[in-house]
């Protein structure tokens, strides 16, 4: 049987989706973290359009978990060194983890908002609110803490995960990006 060279389409449609995303995701983040939107009409609608696309995300991850499940994975080529493909495993693992804590940080955050503003979904539907959370400002405020950071902790983990794609380029002569390309 010979090894699979590169992820199944679904889990690759799936993870640069999901990729981009999460960058737009963490960008506005960024400019409601910098207070960089001063039109207030402006920001309602960017703060409606984050945490629609949040909730697609909770969508979508579970989507990606089941192609997973589904489609084996590439093993990674034997010029890895065993400490790097440990740490691979390792930092795939943190990604979902990030993945799962930074959609939910966020729904509880405005679950527990004083404000009580409701999410839009794509200018749609209502999302609900968690039932319970609504102004407590306890959880409110540790959420946004917990939101805030998770949030660049999981920059930097992506900033990783595309730095260890070059070092592998460039000190083992290993393109792990075919694995996730369109083409193999």
């Amino acid at each position: 049987m010979a090894q699979v060279q590169r992820y199944h389409s679904t889990v690759i449609i799936l993870h640069w989706v999901m990729a981009l995303c999460f960058i737009l995701m963490l960008a506005s983040g960024l400019a409601f973290q910098f207070d960089l939107i001063a039109d207030k009409s402006l920001k309602f609608k960017m703060y409606q359009w984050h945490k629609s696309l949040g909730v697609l995300l909770m969508f979508a991850l579970v989507l990606r978990v089941a192609a997973r499940l589904m489609f084996k994975a590439p093993k990674l080529p034997n010029a890895i060194p065993k400490k790097d493909q440990v740490l691979s495993k390792l930092g795939h693992l943190a990604m979902y983890g990030f993945m799962i804590a930074m959609p939910v940080t966020g729904w509880v955050m405005v679950s527990s908002s004083p404000y009580g503003l409701p999410t839009i979904i794509f200018d749609m539907f209502t999302w609900p609110h968690i039932p319970g959370l609504a102004g407590d400002t306890e959880m409110n405020s540790l959420s946004k803490f917990g939101h805030k950071w998770l949030g660049w902790a999981f920059i930097a983990l992506i900033v990783l995960h595309v730095a260890a794609v070059v070092v592998h380029l460039k000190k083992e002569k290993v393109n792990l990006l075919k694995r996730m390309s369109f083409r193999g």
